[in-house]
């Protein structure tokens, strides 16, 4: 065989190789947001969190994976072992520190792993092989036994009520310490002149980790208070508030109830058997707190294929409640999700949703490669054909 045609042969094997082999592989850049996450004054055994943000540029979903290096290798955790992000769609990741009851005061340092996976599912029933791209977020800790008690308090908030509901006293505690937290909250109501106490109590609040912030709430009754206008006072001794507040106890029926069903979500396709959650997104338009809570159900060709009923939850003013219900469908049809949010006597508009169920998977991929590697092989014929015809006429030219 001449030295021109072997590199033919070479030339076509090496491009079969490569069309074979590319549209099994892929690749995205990822990101990382803060680059470095600095952990101050944490107590042994102690906890605390940040939230970073990991991106990607790819526009169909990549799964991330996690993997803790260095000194701090057994004292990190996170909220996902694995998960997803896509251009549109970054995620929040919550990371932890809890240093070892015995660790010595000092300063530590290491690293999480952030990378794509080495092999996906993109094709039912093959693996696909993906150019792994990896970033570390740098960790620094700070270990000590020097308990630390700081908290901000926020948005405080006493709404007016009508006589006979509760008095809803709210506020968001940031706990800026290494130690936890359980504020004590006193709450105080004065009469119009702000000369005679009318209530003095105090309460707890929930659990608050190191560097966590949450909301409390805590609820008075006001059948002790006459209508009208009254002063409050509201403080918190750990976290060095104390503010004044007023707030109306008003005649019954002066505030009006409103809500909205705002959404019912839910996939828009899916399998039989596969568990399918389900959102449901009520808002409370009016100008009092409401109980509320959804009943519904899902049909199929007409008939209940399961209820869907919540618990009854507290909906305070401008707020969304969202309740959650799960469904497995066991055979496949377009099935229907409605129902309404009952509240205070009243009850939303129906609003439903549907969803497609397939009793089985079909993709397109195997058809493109079938395809693809068609072409390949009409493209090997032909340079076989060429090459018959170049031999012919070097034999007819010797």
């Amino acid at each position: 065989m001449k030295m021109g045609e072997k590199r033919k042969t070479k030339l076509l094997g090496f491009l079969l190789a490569l069309a074979l082999f590319v549209p099994l592989i892929s690749a995205a850049n990822i990101g990382i947001s803060p680059a470095t996450v600095n952990f101050e004054n944490v107590m042994r055994n102690g906890y605390a969190e940040r939230i970073i943000v990991v991106s990607a540029d790819s526009v169909e979903p990549i799964e991330i994976e996690l993997q803790p290096r260095g000194e701090i290798v057994d004292w990190i955790n996170y909220s996902e072992e694995s998960f997803e992000v896509s251009r549109n769609e970054p995620h929040y990741l919550r990371i932890f520190i809890n240093p070892d009851v015995d660790t010595p005061n000092g300063n530590y340092s290491g690293f999480l792993r952030v990378m794509t996976s080495s092999t996906g599912e993109n094709l039912e029933g093959q693996a696909v092989g993906k150019i792994r791209s990896t970033l570390d977020l740098a960790i620094k800790v700070e270990v000590t036994d020097v308990e630390v008690i700081e908290c901000d308090v926020s948005n405080v908030k006493i709404s007016s009520v009508e006589k006979g509901d509760d008095i809803l006293i709210s506020m968001d505690v940031l706990n800026r310490g290494n130690v936890k937290l359980y504020p004590q909250v006193f709450f105080n109501v004065w009469d119009f002149d702000q000369t005679e106490v009318l209530f003095d109590d105090s309460f707890f609040g929930e659990e608050i980790l190191p560097t966590t912030e949450k909301p409390l709430e805590f609820r008075v009754k006001s059948n002790f208070f006459e209508v009208g206008q009254h002063w409050s006072e509201v403080s918190v001794p750990d976290c060095v508030y104390d503010s004044l507040f007023t707030f109306d106890i008003l005649e019954e029926g002066s505030l009006s109830a409103s809500g909205l069903l705002l959404s019912i979500l839910s996939k828009k396709t899916a399998e039989v058997k596969e568990t399918i959650p389900i959102e449901i997104n009520f808002k409370n338009v009016g100008e009092k707190e409401v109980e509320a809570y959804f009943k519904g159900k899902v049909t199929r060709d007409g008939k209940i294929i399961q209820v869907l009923e919540s618990e009854k939850s507290f909906v305070s003013v401008d707020k969304i409640e969202k309740f959650h219900f799960y469904f497995t469908p066991q055979k496949a049809g377009k099935h229907i999700i409605s129902g309404r949010v009952y509240y205070s006597g009243k009850k939303t508009f129906e609003s439903s949703a549907s969803i497609e169920v397939g009793s089985g998977k079909f993709s397109f991929m195997p058809i493109v490669y079938g395809f693809f590697i068609l072409a390949i092989f009409v493209l090997f014929f032909k340079i076989r054909k060429e090459r018959k015809l170049y031999l012919k006429k070097l034999k007819y030219l010797k």
